[in-house]
């Protein structure tokens, strides 16, 4: 396993993660708790030292999964998790995707649930989940979460970034006025530009890079079922992957023209960005681990490829404003 420039308490984190929800929500198959734990292990195992989830992932169950297969080994691992969806009040709805909340009473009173469920005193990455444009404009959030530093109860914070319109604005403004510089945000060989965009800013920008297989077109993973009651429903309406979908066939030359297949390129594609801490591949069983965790050992692709890869996406880009235009 290779790892990352990028360091939380002294660990630098490995450069592909473990995301916790294909493990613990309903949309990805909710796992049996002892299969769960046994991936986790494994994935410490094979050298990955970076967990990330979310408080509203099974409301808590993938930080109770984290507690229970690693608490032992807290000390060498690096924990993310998310805040922002409420559902610990009866009248909301988290798997519909309403109730946020971002009050400062409840930024503490969600850090405290956390830190319980993942038996630990401190977390290493606490993200703000998936705010509006507004919401990310709100001082007393940042306040809180600066007063949640200087307790020792988080270590860093940044932002979780969704498929909204107004995405790279929100993350531009956090980058260039909060000086906020870790971000959590969709990045793949067919979706480079919020990550292109961003770096463009300058600044001191770490990333996490999630749908690296881009929602499973680049692993031959895809089910139009996992998108069910997501945010990302109407699957080919959803305006991201229409886009998507529409790309993926200027990628088959990779399929056609190297040796190794287009998911191990895809993922490489994202740990040789510098601007990439670490990747996080849809984890669901022992052979998802095995294979990323060969790529990951892997040397980074070599500048001429990565280059055709950029100008592909780039022409792709170009293409659509124009018929866009028209």
């Amino acid at each position: 396993m290779k790892y990352s420039d990028f360091s939380v308490n002294d660990i630098n984190l490995s450069v592909i993660g473990f995301p916790l929800w294909t493990l613990a929500t309903k949309g990805w198959g909710k796992k049996d708790p002892s299969i769960a734990i046994y991936l986790l292990q494994q994935a410490f195992n094979q050298g990955i030292n970076f967990f990330d989830t979310a408080d509203s992932y099974g409301k808590g169950y993938g930080e109770e999964l984290i507690r229970e297969a690693l608490s032992p080994i807290r000390k060498e691992i690096v924990i993310s998790t998310k805040f922002g969806f409420d559902f610990y009040s009866p009248q909301l709805n988290v798997d519909g995707g309403d109730g946020k909340n971002f009050d400062p009473e409840y930024v503490s009173y969600a850090c405290e649930q956390s830190l319980r469920r993942l038996g630990t005193d401190y977390i290493d990455m606490y993200l703000v989940h998936y705010p509006s444009y507004t919401e990310v404009e709100n001082d007393d959030l940042y306040e809180v979460l600066e007063r949640l530093v200087d307790t020792g109860k988080i270590l860093r914070f940044g932002l979780a970034i969704d498929d909204r319109p107004e995405a790279t604005e929100i993350a531009s403004l956090l980058l260039s006025e909060r000086e906020l510089g870790l971000i959590h945000a969709p990045y793949s060989l067919l979706e480079q530009d919020l990550v292109s965009s961003l770096s463009e800013i300058g600044g001191d920008l770490t990333v996490i890079a999630r749908r690296v297989h881009a929602f499973g077109l680049l692993d031959d993973s895809y089910d139009p079922k996992m998108l069910e009651g997501s945010n990302l429903a109407q699957q080919e309406g959803h305006p991201v992957f229409k886009n998507v979908l529409a790309r993926r066939p200027y990628y088959d030359f990779l399929s056609d023209s190297f040796e190794e297949n287009i998911s191990d390129i895809a993922l490489r594609f994202a740990i040789t960005n510098r601007d990439i801490a670490s990747v996080l591949p849809n984890i669901n069983d022992i052979g998802d681990l095995s294979d990323y965790s060969l790529s990951a050992d892997k040397s980074d692709l070599d500048d001429g490829l990565m280059q055709m890869i950029c100008d592909v996406f780039q022409d792709q880009k170009e293409s659509e404003q124009k018929e866009e235009y028209e």
